[in-house]
């Protein structure tokens, strides 16, 4: 990033500036620190595809000549966004989108949940730049017990790990907030927010318990007979059968593939294919005996483009009564250990 071109005159005025197509704007009035207003303007176009792999960001000094920001504090969005894996930088090269950002959880999903919130805001009077500095606080506010035993559910997908979430608050109600999240994503999620204690299944439990590193209690939840009859299944087909996996991603469906590891299948051919692969879709299609889709591959409607849907099964999990027996045990055990401030006395 040091060899930088100088500032273009053609450049938009004060304040926004022309980023790959983009725009960026700046509220120096607003709460929330320019730099983290310049980030996750530009974290929210990679997510979303609007800033594509290879993309050339501008120059420190274009880009801060532009938005009339000091260079320095350009500089430490672009580390920011490297730190992350969003963009790569190279000595002479400039700053480019890399070729695998970070997977994050559909950017364009949780921009309507903005707008909305915006919108509704906006109705009872409030402003965008309100909205904001009530965000902020609140995501502050996390980082301290509340009242609730606050639980991170963990999972391979971000479907599954949001359901259960919501599971988890119906099964245990007044008792505790949960907040899904992929397992990858939990050291940061440790690190920014307070959690009384980490879930997830029996299948992640030695993972969970790493990337804990022993900050919080890790509770392992065992799944129901369903989910384990449909494995006997697989298990039982004959050598020579082929099983396909559809799953949004690598990780989900590496998930997949040790649990069929695990249940002693043998002379079982696996074929996978993400969500967003169509020609792997159709090879699944085309060549599978029988097809595991995960929760996001069912919303989507992917069963309904195979020429014989009869082959799916749902790759989906109820937890077994003894799960959440054991959860509400270590849900009990937190909240008698909570602070009594915490609890509001």
């Amino acid at each position: 990033m040091s060899s930088e071109a100088p500032a273009n005159p053609n450049l938009p005025a004060a304040g926004r500036a022309s980023t790959a197509g983009e725009s960026l704007d700046v509220e120096r009035d607003s709460d929330v620190p320019i730099s983290t207003q310049i980030y996750w303007q530009l974290a929210y176009q990679i997510d979303s595809g609007r800033l594509l792999a290879g993309s050339r960001l501008p120059p420190v000094r274009e880009l801060g000549a532009a938005l009339r920001v000091n260079p320095n504090t350009i500089r430490a969005v672009y580390r920011r966004l490297a730190d992350a894996g969003y963009v790569t930088s190279r000595h002479g090269a400039g700053t480019h989108v890399a070729d695998r950002p970070p997977e994050r959880r559909g950017a364009e999903a949780l921009a309507g949940v903005v707008a909305e919130m915006l919108r509704r805001a906006a109705h009872a009077g409030f402003t965008a730049d309100e909205v904001a500095a009530a965000t902020f606080a609140a995501a502050t506010e996390r980082k301290r017990p509340g009242p609730l035993v606050r639980v991170l559910f963990a999972e391979c997908t971000s479907a599954d790990a949001g359901y259960d979430a919501e599971r988890l608050v119906d099964a245990f109600p007044g008792l505790i907030e949960v907040e899904g999240a992929l397992i990858d994503d939990m050291p940061e999620r440790l690190d920014r927010f307070h959690y009384d204690l980490v879930a997830t299944t029996t299948f992640h439990a030695d993972e969970a318990q790493v990337l804990a590193a022993g900050r919080v209690p890790v509770v392992a939840m065992l799944v129901g007979p369903g989910y384990l009859e449909l494995v006997h299944e697989i298990a039982g087909l004959k050598p020579g059968s082929r099983v396909g996996l559809v799953c949004p991603s690598e990780r989900g469906a590496d998930n997949m593939l040790d649990v069929l590891r695990l249940s002693g299948a043998t002379g079982i051919e696996i074929v996978t294919a993400l969500t967003t692969e169509p020609d792997a879709l159709e090879k699944v299609d085309a060549t599978a005996d029988l097809i595991l889709m995960s929760r996001e591959a069912l919303a989507a409607g992917l069963d309904r483009a195979l020429s014989r849907p009869e082959r799916v099964r749902s790759w989906t999990y109820e937890f077994d009564p003894s799960g959440l027996e054991l959860l509400r045990r270590a849900i009990e055990h937190a909240a008698a250990e909570r602070p009594t401030e915490a609890l509001g006395a």
